[in-house]
């Protein structure tokens, strides 16, 4: 399982931290950033076994899930879109921090760059496009 090359292009130079995967579906970002020394917490609603990596179950849209303030160096939320999660995703990013987040353009689910940019002004983009139905927003938060 690859990671996507958007979220590994943009941290491959990241010094590993503590993680959150939100949404992480088959759990191929929390493996990559496993492999790469990152202490990752990966959470879904459909229970998958991961090895290095400490699984939670729980349904985001029933807020089963509480994202601890500056308790991550990194929070993943790839192809998922929930718009009530980003204060607390936004929160859980320490200080110099990075969030990794992308959703796709149509659906339920739907969002877009613009989207992401309002949710977290200010924040230094270190990778943002949205192309082929998807959006994506990778960013640091501020000092």
């Amino acid at each position: 399982m690859s990671p996507s090359p958007e979220l590994a292009a943009a941290l491959a130079t990241e010094p590993a931290g503590t993680a959150l995967d939100l949404a992480c579906g088959t759990g191929r970002h929390a493996v990559w950033l496993t492999e790469k020394g990152w202490r990752v917490t990966a959470t879904d609603l459909v229970p998958v076994l991961l090895s290095g990596v400490d699984f939670v179950n729980s349904d985001l849209e029933a807020d089963g899930f509480v994202i601890a303030p500056a308790a991550w160096n990194l929070i993943v939320c790839w192809l998922y879109w929930q718009e009530d999660l980003m204060p607390g995703i936004a929160a859980g990013v320490r200080p110099g921090g990075v969030v990794a987040l992308s959703g796709k353009t149509t659906g339920r689910f739907a969002t877009s760059l613009a989207s992401y940019r309002t949710a977290f002004p200010g924040w230094t983009e270190l990778a943002a496009g949205e192309d082929d139905g998807r959006a994506h927003f990778i960013a640091r938060k501020p000092l």
